[in-house]
């Protein structure tokens, strides 16, 4: 019965539903490993990648089977001593650590996390990242924040274009790019609001918030790959879990706008 539950979840997280809206709760899984704090989160069109800070000072990537959390394999992070706090895809086979303490970033390969090439932050504390990739093609921008609301936008090598601030604290370690609806996702590590920025008029245009706010904290991790956004929190009740939600690709739209998707596929 559970191996048919578990075959049903994985073909609707590959099919998506026409009905669905954004914030509804899809499944959720167990995170790999326990009694520690796990931080960004990143995901492609197989696996997630969840950074796991054991307390022996061994800092791995947890890669897990994107349907159903099952584990895939582990490797250090490049910088093994280091601190991640976000994670993200880049659209061509790597990973982005965004690592806090020395202020770096490290590009790593996803499946062997053999490292391809680091650069040093411009300016500031930064804890949050992502890369606006296309899905199975790169971006061009890399975007940071650290969780008081301040937001850096840099090339992929890391010179800095702009800076904004946020209207109001984001509480975000870590970011999730949304190349359908071209978001940028954070999720509040407090509140456990999850929030859409457009990157260009760095306005909140979509959000809702965590059905287990009330009895989970810390959440850190945030991913996404159409047509879901993965959440997961480092600690509280349950512990270490990750959740799915879906994202349909029409956040953002005005009412009327979806109206008129709507009508031309009836």
């Amino acid at each position: 019965m559970r191996k048919a539950i578990m075959i049903v979840l994985a073909l609707a997280l590959l099919a998506g539903s026409a009905s669905a809206k954004l914030g509804d709760l899809v499944a959720s899984f167990p995170n790999v490993g326990k009694d520690t704090s796990h931080y960004g989160l990143a995901a492609d069109g197989n696996n997630l990648y969840s950074f796991y800070e054991l307390p022996t000072w061994r800092y791995p990537v947890i890669v897990m089977k994107r349907t159903t959390g099952s584990f895939v394999s582990s490797y250090p992070i490049p910088g093994a001593t280091y601190r991640v706090r976000g994670l993200c895809y880049d659209g061509m086979g790597c990973i982005y650590g965004s690592i806090f303490s020395p202020s770096y970033v490290a590009r790593f390969e996803s499946g062997s996390g053999s490292l391809i090439s680091t650069w040093t932050w411009p300016s500031g504390t930064r804890y949050a990242i992502c890369v606006d990739h296309k899905g199975t093609s790169g971006g061009t921008y890399i975007y940071q924040s650290y969780y008081n609301g301040d937001f850096w936008k840099s090339s992929l090598g890391g010179s800095l274009v702009s800076s904004w601030s946020m209207p109001t604290s984001t509480n975000s370690v870590d970011h999730a790019w949304d190349y359908k609806n071209k978001l940028i996702w954070c999720v509040n590590y407090s509140t456990l609001w999850i929030s859409g920025i457009n990157p260009d008029t760095h306005k909140i245009v979509a959000s809702f918030q965590h059905p287990r706010y009330a009895s989970i904290s810390n959440a850190y991790g945030i991913a996404y790959w159409p047509d879901y956004l993965y959440v997961s929190n480092s600690r509280g009740a349950p512990d270490e879990y990750i959740w799915v939600f879906d994202c349909p690709n029409t956040v953002g739209m005005t009412p009327a706008s979806v109206g008129k998707v709507k009508a031309l596929f009836k």
